[in-house]
């Protein structure tokens, strides 16, 4: 059922990031610069193809612009779409540890009117997974977490895949001594946050529909962090920048320029620059600029997350951290 083939196990080489990554994707951006001849019929300008998934636009920049090894990537994979997903995460240097099932996943296409500024995305419903698939699934995830382990938890799961079965993965986590860092949305949203994570970034816009919050009301945010022993809170909200709340410090970062309307993987990529800024840079404030700089780099090109550290240093000088007062 499952062909491992990262072997990673709990602290091996010294790795301390894990990246759950459950609903991997493969990725065609079809890029229309003028409108089609014929109605009904599109062909494309230009394809951008690339292995997808939140998980996996997080390890690619870790990878691709930080040059970041201390990770693995946890994928489930599955027929053939699977198996291209693996040739190149391998050939991109993204480190992997895959669990295999039987049904295949899926391939999503954004067609991108360049033309009228705007995208159309178009997302397959992805593999399901089959009950003994997901308890197996269970056993190998404990067997590769442990203590000193940060889990990076960040988007959706396949069908199959209850919401309790997602709390018993964050569960043993945690009872294994691994530090929680969030970005989810969803019905299992509050009950992870329950668990009260290390880190909980999260969309001003989810973060109203799951707990009543509005944006900008940041004492409220407060008191939620608190109430939830939530150690760092950071709240996106789009171009409008971020807000990091924690017990020591409580500061916003805005980028001053926008370059793009094209966000996809914005998020995946600010997520990453918080999670290398953690590691990295010496203070809290430093990673919400390098984050920040990530989501900005982003929309300079097509596809999600693989924009250069060159364009992260282009944009980063625009990034503006200055202190907020509840």
């Amino acid at each position: 059922m499952s062909r491992n083939t990262c072997c990673t196990t709990k602290g091996e080489n010294n790795i301390n990031t894990c990246i759950l990554n459950l609903n991997p994707c493969y990725d065609h951006w079809v890029i229309l610069k003028k409108p089609p001849k014929i109605p009904n019929v599109v062909r494309g300008d230009e394809v951008v193809s690339l292995v997808d998934g939140k998980g996996l636009n997080i390890a690619r920049v870790l990878s691709r612009v930080f040059s970041f090894d201390e990770y693995f990537c946890i994928n489930i994979l599955g027929g053939q779409v699977g198996k291209i997903i693996e040739k190149e995460c391998n050939d991109l240097g993204i480190k992997t540890d895959n669990f295999w099932i039987e049904d295949s996943n899926r391939i999503n296409t954004a067609l991108v009117y360049e033309y009228e500024n705007r995208m159309l995305m178009i997302n397959e419903p992805g593999p399901v997974m089959k009950i003994g698939e997901v308890r197996a699934f269970i056993e190998y995830f404990k067997e590769r977490i442990g203590s000193g382990v940060n889990l990076v938890i960040s988007g959706s799961a396949p069908r199959g895949f209850e919401n309790g079965e997602m709390i018993d993965l964050v569960i043993a986590a945690r009872n294994s001594g691994c530090t929680l860092k969030i970005d989810i949305a969803g019905a299992w949203l509050s009950k992870i946050v329950a668990l009260s994570p290390e880190l909980l970034k999260i969309n001003a816009d989810e973060l109203k529909v799951a707990f009543g919050i509005e944006k900008g009301d940041l004492k409220n945010m407060e008191e939620f962090r608190r109430g939830s022993s939530i150690k760092d809170l950071i709240i996106t909200n789009g171009k409008h920048g971020s807000v990091w709340l924690s017990d020591t410090e409580k500061f916003r970062a805005v980028s001053t320029k926008v370059f793009s309307d094209f966000s996809v993987g914005s998020g995946d990529s600010f997520f990453a620059g918080l999670i290398y800024g953690q590691e990295r840079l010496a203070s809290k404030r430093e990673a919400l600029k390098m984050a920040t700089a990530c989501g900005a780099a982003n929309t300079l090109h097509y596809g999600a997350a693989i924009f250069e550290r060159s364009d992260v240093e282009r944009v980063i000088k625009d990034v503006v951290v200055s202190d907020v007062e509840l």
